[in-house]
């Protein structure tokens, strides 16, 4: 979608007026990196040989920029972002194996976001958004949850 809108191929016409905050989801961050067996770059002698993917390469950019290309967002960032943000809670399994653990993880990411003055916490993932919707719906915290995906087609006045 960032390519998309960076060649103008796809246009963003309705405006959104809401301020959001995005959540990384480890699948596009920390997993989401190339892994070739051998690292190239400037981070090489940083990284012992045993820590590889830990998401210094991953995706993070794009969907912030489609984030900034929606005429009316607000982008603002929670405290852990990037290749340091707060897991979900549900990835790996754990909301299977440990569902209080999960909905407890979730909270606490849930509190990061609304201690930014969002109205929305955007993420890209499904099972993110599950999580976290499941959480708001016990406590009840005033935030909203979407997916990049579907402020893009609110844009797109689908």
């Amino acid at each position: 979608i960032d390519i998309l809108i960076r060649e103008k191929k796809l246009v963003l016409r309705q405006e959104i007026p809401l301020t959001v905050t995005y959540h990384d989801p480890c699948h596009l961050g920390r997993k989401g990196e190339p892994y070739t067996g051998d690292w190239i770059g400037k981070n090489k002698l940083k990284r012992p040989e045993h820590e590889k993917r830990q998401g210094w390469f991953g995706i993070y950019d794009p969907p912030r920029n489609v984030l900034r290309s929606i005429k009316g967002i607000t982008l603002v960032e929670m405290e852990r972002i990037r290749e340091y943000s707060w897991c979900c809670g549900s990835g790996g399994g754990t909301l299977e194996a440990f569902p209080e653990y999960s909905l407890e993880t979730a909270k606490e990411r849930l509190a990061e976001a609304l201690s930014t003055g969002a109205d929305a916490l955007v993420t890209s993932c499904p099972w993110c958004e599950h999580i976290f919707r499941e959480a708001i719906s016990e406590t009840g915290m005033d935030l909203k949850i979407y997916d990049v995906n579907d402020l893009v087609r609110m844009s797109m006045g689908v």
